[in-house]
């Protein structure tokens, strides 16, 4: 396959040479760095990333751009705050059915992610994404890697695996493109964290205490930012944590090791990695609700630690430690179980440990002139179908929320909005939270337009 890596940094190199291991690969390093092309072309090396290293002879480099329209699949290795303005002074040249793949790591203005930011910038579906715990320079050295890729098609899929065939490069997958994107931020974030509490403490012991809590946190957040919670299981998820947290190769963690001993001086966005690293905490962390931020010590410090730009990051450990066990409580009579109910559910599990629906009965239903397309006990079914929903009991009175709020031991109490201010009174008893409505759709909009077409 004809394959071209834009971005002759360490990583694309690195890419690009393993890739061409295998011969069924004609694999072109494209770079506007001239004199960076000559030298490999020449001499096979790329001295300003691996020094004493040769390449393949299998690889080659070009900063012609009439090349790139040969391309059937472009791998993107660039620094994410370039990508979309590289692409776009490209585009012209590329083939109309070639396969973009994303190694470049970063989220962009609104925590929109790369992939998506391409997808409707040229109005392309065919774009995957490919990360995990990979560090260049033992790519270059044709060490055992996998990569996670996120992927929309079985062509794209088999693509993939096709031109890593015979290379040391391997692959878990999912369809969760988003989750492996937003991965590849959150780990940097927790990577200086761990970096801090390694320099500060020097203790296995707290340092896995550390993990273990970052871990969580990453977890609430890939969920909060639109990804499934099963991708941290995955290469880009646990692996790439582990990798950038604990290893000294990590520019992430050196930048935490360099916080931890008190080298961090007020000038820090005049470095690049440094404000790299807190525009990913301040983008993530304004992101999120309240509620959601409360949940999240960790970010929370971090956060303060860049915006008052102090030397010294200090980590309470009994916050940590004391994290109380949280019961969410909601109520809704859910029938046609549609995205909008999904999403509130989504928020409101964020809130906690436990989402416990109050799911109003076909009796209570007919108290309040409601009649519904389905059963209570089919409407409880779709409800604990969701990774979401962890209880559903019934609702069969106004009046019973009090008792409810008692026996189950809830913590939070959540409504949507157009009920903002009737529960109110409730906040003597636990904290009471009002979620906006996903606009655009409702049960009863469903219902006018199944009803239009009969």
């Amino acid at each position: 396959m004809n394959i071209i890596v834009l971005g002759a940094g360490s990583f694309g190199t690195a890419i690009a040479n393993e890739l061409s291991v295998n011969r069924a690969n004609k694999v072109l390093l494209y770079s506007r760095n001239q004199k960076k092309v000559d030298e490999i072309n020449k001499y096979n090396t790329n001295t300003a990333c691996f020094t004493n290293k040769r390449l393949t002879e299998n690889l080659h480099a070009t900063s012609d751009r009439n090349s790139i329209s040969s391309a059937e699949i472009i791998l993107i290795a660039l620094p994410s705050n370039v990508v979309i303005d590289s692409l776009s002074s490209l585009r012209p040249y590329f083939n109309k059915d070639v396969l973009l793949v994303n190694l470049s790591k970063g989220l962009l203005e609104s925590a929109t992610s790369i992939v998506e930011k391409i997808k409707v910038s040229f109005k392309t579906d065919n774009v995957v994404t490919l990360k995990g715990p990979s560090f260049s320079s033992e790519v270059i050295e044709h060490a055992d890697t996998i990569l996670t890729l996120g992927y929309s098609t079985k062509k794209q899929y088999d693509i993939i695996n096709t031109i890593i065939k015979d290379t040391s490069l391997h692959i878990d997958c999912t369809t969760d493109i988003r989750g492996v994107e937003v991965l590849s931020v959150l780990k940097n974030i927790y990577a200086l964290i761990l970096g801090v509490v390694d320099a500060k403490y020097d203790s296995p012991n707290t340092r896995f205490m550390i993990l273990t809590k970052a871990f969580a946190e990453i977890r609430i957040l890939l969920q909060s930012l639109g990804g499934h919670q099963d991708t941290i299981y995955l290469a880009c998820g646990f692996g790439d944590l582990c990798l950038t947290s604990l290893n000294d190769l990590s520019r992430n963690r050196t930048l935490g090791l360099l916080i931890g001993k008190g080298f961090f001086s007020s000038d820090f966005q005049q470095n690049t990695i440094i404000l790299e690293g807190l525009n990913a905490v301040n983008m993530v962390y304004k992101s999120q609700l309240e509620h959601v931020t409360e949940q999240l010590p960790l970010l929370k410090k971090l956060n303060t630690f860049f915006e008052s730009k102090s030397s010294i990051l200090s980590i309470d450990f009994d916050e940590l430690a004391d994290r109380k066990y949280k019961t969410v409580l909601t109520y809704g009579t859910f029938d046609l179980l549609h995205y909008g109910h999904v999403e509130i559910l989504r928020r409101a599990s964020l809130l906690g440990d436990k989402l416990i629906v109050g799911l109003s009965s076909d009796e209570f239903n007919k108290v309040k002139g409601k009649k519904c397309v389905l059963s209570y006990e089919k409407r409880k079914e779709l409800l604990l179908s969701l990774d979401y929903v962890h209880k559903v009991i019934p609702e069969d009175s106004w009046e019973q929320k009090t008792n409810d709020i008692k026996n189950e031991d809830v913590d939070i109490f959540v409504m949507g909005s157009d009920w903002r201010g009737k529960f109110d009174e409730l906040d003597k008893l636990c904290q009471v939270v009002y979620f906006e409505r996903t606009k655009g759709i409702s049960t009863t909009k469903l219902k006018s337009i199944l009803k239009a077409e009969e």
